[in-house]
């Protein structure tokens, strides 16, 4: 078995105007074992200590691989993508930090992108598989409460686990 790190990552922290609040979400697995969990940038005085925590997991969690969802700026999304037009692109940033950090240490970086995953591994899929549990409008994971951020890191979990993993480990599937 291996141990597989995957992020839905946002580089937003308070510090930077208006960039928003900033929730990494975070889907680790080891040994089989799974656990769902997020970083608030609110609990960081700075982006940058915000960030070097997120790069910390590497060496705490020691994963074998990383999965992280990707960062693109969608010209057609019109307004929103204006709306960035000023944005220091924290996101993009961070990525750029995770990437160099995973290459000094020697992790393999996997980016997925989420029309990758969204759909594939919906709520709904993710239910019906009884990975996911609905009760009224919340969705648990074994038996906790999920937000946004963590079911779209566990989306890249599953994703990579299933469709890239066994291409990396030389398996066919």
């Amino acid at each position: 078995m291996v141990a597989i790190l995957a992020l839905d990552i946002s580089g937003n922290h308070p510090s930077l105007a208006d960039e928003g609040k900033g929730t990494t979400g975070c889907a680790f697995s080891n040994n089989g074992k799974e656990q769902l969990f997020d970083v608030s940038a609110t609990d960081f005085k700075t982006v940058e200590e915000y960030w070097f925590y997120i790069g910390m997991m590497f060496e705490n969690l020691k994963p074998d691989y990383v999965v992280i969802e990707g960062y693109r700026l969608y010209n057609h999304k019109g307004k929103s993508a204006s709306i960035q037009s000023q944005s220091v692109m924290p996101t993009s940033q961070l990525l750029g930090y995770l990437r160099m950090n995973l290459w000094f240490k020697g992790i393999p970086l996997t980016i997925q992108y989420a029309a990758d995953v969204k759909t594939r591994w919906s709520d709904d899929v993710l239910a019906n598989l009884e990975l996911f549990e609905r009760r009224g409008s919340n969705i648990y994971f074994n038996g906790e409460r999920t937000n946004a951020h963590k079911r779209d890191a566990y989306r890249h979990l599953k994703h990579f686990e299933r469709y890239k993993l066994p291409k990396l480990q030389g398996e066919s599937k």
